[in-house]
C-alpha cells in the first residue's frame, strides 16, 4: 500500500497520487474537522458499537464500498476508481448504484490513509 501511482499525463511531484491500492476501514477516532481517516482492514481497531465503513481499491480499478446492511454486516456497491493525479480520484457507479465522486487523497503511509472529508 505504499507508494505512488504516476499519471502519465502530467509530470512532476504534482502529479503524484499515493498508491491506495487495498481495502481500507474508517478510523473515525482519528478523524479531524476537516479528514477522515481510514486503515487496513488488518489493523487491531478497539471494539466499537459503531459499525466501520470501509473503502477497496482495487489493481483492475474495481472499487468496492463497504456499508453496514440491515444487520450491520459489511454491503458492497461496486464501481470503478480512477487515478486523476495530485491525489485526486474519481469514483463512479453503474447507474443508480450511487452518485460519483471525487476523493482527495492527502497521504497515505505508514498504515494510515488520509482523505479530505
Amino acid at each position: 500500500m505504499a507508494g505512488h501511482r504516476e499519471d502519465p499525463t502530467n509530470d512532476g511531484a504534482a502529479s503524484r497520487t499515493p498508491d491506495i491500492t487495498g481495502v481500507w476501514l474508517h478510523s473515525y477516532e482519528e478523524d479531524t474537522g476537516s479528514t477522515a481517516v481510514y486503515r487496513p482492514a488488518e489493523h487491531p481497531f478497539r471494539p466499537s458499537r459503531r459499525v466501520r465503513d470501509g473503502l477497496e481499491f482495487r489493481p483492475d480499478g474495481t472499487f468496492a464500498e463497504l456499508r453496514p446492511g440491515p444487520d450491520d454486516r459489511p454491503r458492497q456497491t461496486l464501481g470503478r476508481w480512477r487515478d486523476r493525479g495530485a491525489g485526486r480520484v474519481r469514483i463512479t457507479f453503474p447507474e443508480g448504484r450511487g452518485a460519483p465522486f471525487d476523493l482527495v487523497v492527502l497521504s497515505c503511509e505508514d498504515g494510515v490513509l488520509t482523505v479530505v472529508r
